[in-house]
């Protein structure tokens, strides 16, 4: 599968480093650190083409194609990460150059696809037979039928992060990722609820998440009716809560009820 990128915001090159995957990327244990994440393989091969959106642009831009690379490469997902929307509106002439069987625009900010342009594209696109996902957060992709989006899903074990846990007693003895959030934080939350609790679990996660740090946006968003950020906190937290719940039911034990 190969992977083309247009970056307009940092978040992006999270994403990149996650799939990369170079040795000092995730510095979360410091000294400490016990390699975790040599179990999951570099995609830089995959990786066909990163193209930056540089400069200011105005609010309204016309003639947006004007803006899009000249020679984007042959791919088969487009990430466009953080673009103005008027350049997402030539997504359709981005497919016809680059031969893309599907489009991901993550939604990390709501200015970054309005709910009518993401209707908008979602036709157009489906038009011309190009599978699309506008996970609002990224971390909230799930697979749904869309085959190479699907794929796209369980070759880099990205989208909606998936824990597995093994407890001793009413802790975290050890924590594995199966899927990660694409900016990779899921990493980071394995190794800070390792040996802590369970009972105050949710605060650790909720540390972990903002501390890795999580960059989605703190403002209100109309569609969520909350933030993007407070919705990408809630399912880092329910990944860890649900891997206890499963870990429980295969390991035999019985948590005492909450107060």
């Amino acid at each position: 599968m190969q992977l083309y990128f247009i970056l307009g915001d940092d978040f992006g090159e999270k994403v990149i480093g996650n799939l990369v995957n170079l040795p000092n990327f995730c510095k979360a244990c410091n000294l400490t650190c016990g390699h975790c994440r040599i179990k999951y393989e570099s995609f830089s091969s995959d990786i066909c083409g990163v193209d930056l959106i540089k400069g200011q642009l105005d609010a309204f831009i016309e003639e947006p194609e004007r803006y899009l690379p000249r020679n984007p490469p042959k791919c088969d997902v487009i990430l466009p990460i953080g673009i103005p929307p008027d350049l997402l509106t030539t997504l359709p002439l981005l497919v016809e150059k680059t031969g893309a069987k599907a489009i991901i625009v993550p939604i990390e900010n709501r200015n970054w696809c309005p709910p009518n342009l993401q209707k908008r594209l979602e036709m157009d696109l489906r038009d011309i037979g190009v599978e699309s996902a506008f996970p609002k957060p990224f971390c909230s992709l799930e697979e749904s039928g869309k085959k190479v989006i699907d794929d796209f899903i369980r070759r880099y074990k990205i989208g909606k992060p998936l824990l597995e846990v093994y407890l001793e007693g009413d802790r975290v003895k050890e924590a594995s990722v199966k899927r990660s959030a694409p900016c990779g934080s899921t990493w980071y939350v394995a190794q800070m609820i390792r040996w802590n609790k369970i009972d105050g679990i949710e605060q650790v996660v909720s540390n972990a998440h903002h501390g890795y740090p999580c960059t989605s946006s703190m403002e209100m968003d109309p569609e969520l009716k909350d933030t993007i950020l407070h919705k990408a906190a809630y399912i880092s937290r329910d990944s860890v809560l649900s891997a206890i719940d499963r870990a429980c039911i295969r390991q035999g034990i019985i948590l005492p009820k909450k107060k």
